[in-house]
């Protein structure tokens, strides 16, 4: 019992202090550590809801930056329909199948948040309503995918200025869409209360700890440091599609 508590409350602690460390991962890594020990419809929408927490907390932080308003309401419209089918998705996913899912995207994901300098026809208005839809989606039915976005606006979506403000205000309002989606469908755990009780405290502790860490390192270090966890989280993603395929 004791280790069946311990291994989601590390993976809760890691996952936030990389986010406080380096902006991006959280949902990443909480899910390859939570999907052994929770099923889908608990883990998802615990992870959504404390990143959305964390989103909250940046956004309240003035460095955040400047928001580009002129496209970030296309993107939080498509990202809310996708979300909306998300949340219809989740509900046609046995849960054996959503692990797997999840495990591949995860991969996939921190391989696409390698992605430093992605060609500029990227950044086309269309394939950004394409990326918020796909990222909606892909949020509310298995709380993972984010770097799709990410991506985009590197591309030249919007100004290098913006690209912070943007996808903070868009991921916080894309969580929020997931959650409402899968509460107004019934996607979710009888024991979702009492993970987010267990989970919050750690999470907002794992955050502070990562933030205060991540405000002392250097450019260059901080770049190492986001390089060598994504490759990890990476590595981790795909080592577990392996496993649960061939469970």
């Amino acid at each position: 019992m004791f280790v069946d508590m311990l291994i989601p409350a590390l993976a809760i602690f890691v996952a936030a202090a990389f986010r406080g460390i380096t902006g991006f991962g959280y949902a990443l890594i909480a899910a390859i550590g939570l999907s052994a020990s929770l099923s889908p419809d608990n883990m998802i929408p615990t992870i959504l809801i404390n990143d959305l927490v964390l989103t909250a907390l940046i956004l309240s932080n003035r460095r955040t930056g400047a928001i580009d308003w002129g496209i970030t309401p296309l993107l939080l419209v498509c990202g809310a329909i996708g979300a909306l089918f998300g949340g219809l998705l989740a509900g046609m996913i046995d849960p054996t199948t959503t692990k797997l899912l999840v495990a591949g995207i995860v991969c996939l994901s921190a391989l696409l948040g390698m992605v430093q300098d992605p060609p500029r026809w990227l950044a086309h208005k269309l394939l950004g309503a394409l990326a918020a839809f796909a990222v909606g989606m892909l949020l509310a039915a298995f709380a993972v995918g984010g770097p799709l976005i990410a991506v985009w606006l590197l591309a030249g979506g919007t100004r290098r200025e913006t690209t912070l403000g943007t996808l903070a205000i868009f991921f916080g309002a894309v969580d929020l869409f997931s959650v409402a989606s899968r509460l107004a469908l019934g996607q979710y755990g009888s024991d979702l209360p009492l993970m987010l009780l267990y989970t919050l405290p750690i999470t907002l502790l794992g955050y502070g700890a990562g933030h205060l860490v991540g405000s002392r390192l250097t450019l260059s270090t901080w770049r190492r440091v986001s390089s060598i966890g994504l490759i990890l989280i990476a590595l981790a993603g795909a080592l577990q599609t392996l496993a649960v395929w061939f469970t």
